[in-house]
């Protein structure tokens, strides 16, 4: 065991070794080179365990490779974020919205400029995108199947960038959008960019403690990563509570990043990202707990990296 221990010390280091010299040198640095030490990543973290992972990312941090990764200003900003709010950076600067990542970035280093594209090309940005275009269809199907005019909810709303994608929002067809998030630059952003929409700087614990009744009945309640920061307990006490807010026939739908995501080692180390993944047992079981009468779907977005559980109350 200590000899095998050894050996993946050893790979590790070559590892960032080696992609420390492609990224110092413009002529070796490519798309393969951000790709290699990805994967690198993620296969140490699932051989290292617990331990070998929190070494591994001791080890990353320690090197002089991170100042490299940092010269994209993304995963710079979202490792230094306050603890536990990388995901904040994440939805804020765009990543899930296909308009902001179509934009020319921020001035940057050349190799700066080689990372955002390589992570905009990576399978992460790409199911984000994914979770913003079903995020966007859930919110039409919701006002089609209301001809009175539906009522959504949007829990830790970011950017709200799915209601670009909707054209229920666009033609105002809804009757009320309620958008709610702790961070007060993310409920201005949506309501500047949104003026139909009800943003509300909103913490997510007024919901676990009674709020959710000031709310009102919603056909469509929707989060995008807020339960990838809940335990199994406060996610289940979450959806107990979102459950007593819908109308008859309403339904609840909730994204998680899945524990397969071929980026979890990057986003951890890099960008200080730690979410909490479910697979698909897992998030059925969060449904089932928490709404017994509910009928449950899990659905799996086309690059397969994102979970949606669907709770839906019986019409």
């Amino acid at each position: 065991m200590h000899e095998e221990r050894l050996r993946e010390f050893v790979r590790f280091d070559e590892l960032l070794a080696a992609a420390l010299r492609a990224l110092s040198d413009p002529a070796l640095s490519s798309a393969e080179v951000f790709e290699e030490f990805v994967a690198g990543l993620a296969a140490a973290r699932t051989r290292g365990g617990v331990a070998g992972w929190a070494a591994a990312v001791r080890r990353v941090r320690s090197h002089r490779l991170l100042a490299l990764m940092h010269q994209e200003d993304l995963m710079r900003r979202a490792f230094h974020a306050p603890a536990g709010r990388a995901d904040d950076v994440v939805r804020l600067a765009g990543m899930d919205d296909p308009e902001a990542m179509a934009r020319p970035g921020e001035a940057l280093t050349k190799l700066g400029v080689s990372l955002r594209g390589w992570l905009i090309g990576s399978p992460l940005t790409q199911s984000l995108l994914n979770r913003t275009a079903i995020l966007a269809h859930a919110i039409d199907a919701a006002a089609a199947a209301a001809p009175h005019g539906a009522e959504a909810l949007a829990l830790a709303c970011g950017k709200l960038s799915e209601a670009r994608l909707s054209r229920a929002v666009r033609a105002g067809e809804l009757r009320r959008l309620v958008a709610l998030d702790h961070d007060f630059n993310a409920v201005e952003a949506a309501a500047r960019a949104f003026g139909g929409v009800n943003a509300l700087h909103t913490p997510t614990y007024a919901l676990l403690n009674g709020g959710s009744s000031a709310f009102g009945r919603f056909d469509l309640i929707y989060s995008a990563a807020l339960f990838e920061r809940f335990d199994r307990r406060t996610a289940e006490l979450a959806i107990a509570a979102l459950y007593g807010m819908l109308k008859p026939g309403g339904r609840i739908l909730i994204a998680n990043l899945a524990p397969t995501l071929p980026e979890t080692g990057l986003i951890e180390t890099v960008m200080n990202w730690w979410p909490i993944y479910r697979d698909r047992a897992e998030m059925a079981n969060l449904g089932a707990a928490a709404a017994p009468d509910a009928a449950i779907r899990v659905m799996l977005e086309p690059a397969d990296n994102i979970h949606f559980l669907e709770v839906a109350r019986p019409a």
